[in-house]
């Protein structure tokens, strides 16, 4: 019989000791990573919305706006900080660069996030108020133009767009509909108000995003004349992302009728001026904030449907009475679910699958 004996490494002492640093190293290096993780909903029925010049009504329950925490930019994430969070189930790791634009800083991020939120207020208070009967006027202002686009230098920042193929749209959203019908290379007529009163209609060719679709290369806000005064106000959280649930918020105070019930309600989703909702990122780490919190009914985008198998996996020995988490695609659709009964049967994401 053949005995075994330990074999010795072939390895000369300095490459040895070269691997180790190296491993070692890798630990602590920089890494091109961020981490999300769960952060805590916030209730927007006490001070968070304010309305003054009409009459509110009283309010019970929470509706919570749900986030994500998020490493910022400038943050240096070592390779051991990366590998404890994906170790960690309430975590995930993506590559900085499908959070963040390259070369954005910590400051840039703040700003576009404050602006994103500001946006998102305006456009829930719209969503609210005509959901609600009110008539709006509003006019779109252009808040940026694409230097890449041919957009640039014919087109100004504070521009009122007046007509695009001499239609009078209503939103952003009405002339990306429109622009989804055209390919990048076509021309589009654009009317506009300059601040001097001068009226400029000019004739510019769509660009091209990634994905092949056509776009003019012009991010355009609502400016409204809202018959009463609307603020909000939401400590640390940035983006698009609470839509939707400000504007349930603002129906509920402005109706006699309850829609909370003193029920623990959370969720997330962009929102359009006219109602639409739309996906946003990290919805398992908000999911996994707002089971945490005890909430009751979830709102998810219906778009953010796919993303949901994971979740599941987390939330299924929750038991009959866990949180529901409930897909929707417009404003009318979430409030028609907060009016249902407390033991109805909800859609979910399989149902409508």
């Amino acid at each position: 019989m053949r005995s075994l004996l330990p074999v010795r490494s072939q390895l000369p002492g300095p490459t040895k000791l070269i691997l180790a640093l190296l491993i070692f190293a890798a630990f602590f290096v920089k890494s091109p990573y961020v981490i999300l993780s769960p952060g805590n909903p916030q209730n927007i029925l006490g001070s968070a919305i304010t309305i003054s010049g009409t009459k509110i009504y009283p309010t019970t329950g929470k509706l919570s706006v749900t986030s994500v925490m998020v490493t910022d930019p400038d943050s240096y994430m070592t390779g051991f900080d990366v590998l404890y969070a994906w170790l960690n189930k309430d975590q995930a790791v993506l590559p900085r660069v499908e959070v963040y634009p390259e070369g954005e800083s910590t400051q840039e991020s703040i700003r576009m996030g404050a602006q994103e939120m500001a946006d998102s207020q305006v456009n829930a208070t719209a969503a609210a108020l005509g959901y609600l009967g009110y008539e709006l006027n509003s006019k779109l202002i252009i808040g940026q133009v694409n230097e890449q686009t041919n957009a640039f230098k014919v087109l100004k920042v504070g521009d009122e767009v007046l007509t695009v193929d001499n239609v009078k749209y209503a939103s952003q959203s009405e002339i990306a509909r429109n622009l989804d019908k055209k390919k990048p290379g076509q021309s589009v007529s654009v009317k506009v108000l300059r601040a001097n009163s001068q009226i400029i209609e000019q004739q510019i060719k769509l660009s091209a995003r990634d994905d092949g679709s056509a776009f003019i290369g012009i991010g355009i806000r609502n400016e409204y004349d809202f018959p009463f005064d609307v603020k909000i106000q939401l400590k640390e959280t940035g983006g698009p992302s609470g839509g939707l649930i400000f504007a349930l918020g603002i129906i509920d105070k402005l109706t006699t009728q309850d829609l909370i019930r003193s029920r623990n309600i959370a969720g997330t989703g962009t929102i359009t001026v006219d109602g639409q909702v739309g996906p946003i990122g990290g919805i398992a780490e908000k999911i996994i904030g707002a089971e945490k919190a005890g909430v009751q009914i979830f709102f998810t985008p219906v778009q953010n449907c796919a993303e949901l198998e994971e979740v599941d996996q987390i939330l299924k020995n929750k038991g009959p009475n866990g949180m529901k988490i409930v897909p929707i695609a417009t404003l009318s659709e979430a409030v028609s679910i907060l009016n249902m009964a407390n033991n109805a049967q909800y859609p979910s994401c399989k149902s409508i699958a």
